[in-house]
């Protein structure tokens, strides 16, 4: 290449770069592109804080009509379910992590729920039945 089509190429390398500083494609969407996450995080918590305030309501109605229950909690049918859950998630994240990244420490996030998971069925294996 000669000295003067090097300087040629780069002649127009430096137009094609004021051209696109001074265009800037795609500056009207910006806007509306960066609002859209936070609309829909305020509309999340709005969302959840009418949920909530609702509960509140429905249960403070339930007490002053005298009709409250105290709710029944089995943690052990409870921890049967959720072990379940996350032993099966844990095996697939685990065999799909081995076979895309190979032995990593990208497994650690398979065998964590598998770990979490199979902690639970043992609990439901061997917790006392009421």
């Amino acid at each position: 290449m000669t000295p003067e089509e090097k300087e040629a190429l780069f002649r127009s390398l430096e137009e094609i770069r004021i051209a696109i500083q001074a265009s800037q494609p795609g500056g009207e969407y910006k806007a509306i592109l960066y609002s859209i996450p936070i609309v829909g995080i305020i509309f999340g918590w709005l969302l959840l804080f009418f949920l909530f305030f609702w509960w509140y309501r429905q249960r403070m109605a339930i007490i002053k009509a005298g009709l409250y229950q105290k709710e029944k909690f089995d943690l052990r049918l409870y921890s049967f379910f959720l072990g379940l859950i996350l032993t099966f998630v844990g095996i697939a994240l685990s065999v799909t992590f081995i076979l895309v990244l190979g032995k990593s420490l990208a497994m650690l996030g398979g065998l964590i729920p598998l770990g979490t998971g199979l902690g639970l069925l043992c609990y439901y294996k061997w917790s006392p039945r009421k």
